[in-house]
């Protein structure tokens, strides 16, 4: 089992790299994590949530099973819940923009979005595994239609 002090050093990279990806059109914005109970983790494919706040606040929360599973599995869960972070906190034309000149086009549907924003940030699509978790590595895309798009 990794330590919680590693998803921590993941996350706090990635959020970093988001933030140079967009710029002042994240200022303001704050993220916040722990891991912890959440329904959605009972789910064998359940290992994080977005809980937006007032004030341009972002709280993520992230199952247990993250320090146990395969790095790339939560690198993929990672991305996508800070791809929800970015598109509720960027207006949505200006985030469309901003993705288009990264030569990726925006969905609609959330779950997609979040996915596509970080396609758009990280250059690479997010996959999903055997068991429907986000991954970077293997998995198919796009993200299964039976899940919510």
């Amino acid at each position: 089992m990794r330590p919680r002090e590693w998803l921590g050093g993941l996350l706090n990279r990635r959020w970093a790299e988001t933030q140079q990806a967009l710029g002042p059109l994240l200022a303001g914005v704050v993220v916040t994590w722990d891991i912890g109970a959440y329904d959605h983790f009972k789910k064998k494919r359940g290992y994080g949530v977005t809980f937006p706040a007032p004030g341009r606040r972002f709280h993520l929360r992230f199952a247990s099973k993250c320090l146990a599973a395969p790095p790339e599995r939560v690198d993929g869960v990672v991305r996508h819940e800070i791809g929800h972070v970015v598109d509720l906190s960027v207006p949505r034309s200006t985030l469309d923009n901003w993705a288009a000149s990264r030569l990726t086009r925006l969905p609609s549907t959330p779950e997609r979005r979040a996915d596509a924003v970080a396609e758009a940030i990280w250059q690479s699509a997010i996959k999903y595994d055997s068991d429907e978790v986000q991954n970077t590595k293997v998995g198919s895309f796009p993200r299964p239609a039976h899940l919510g798009r």
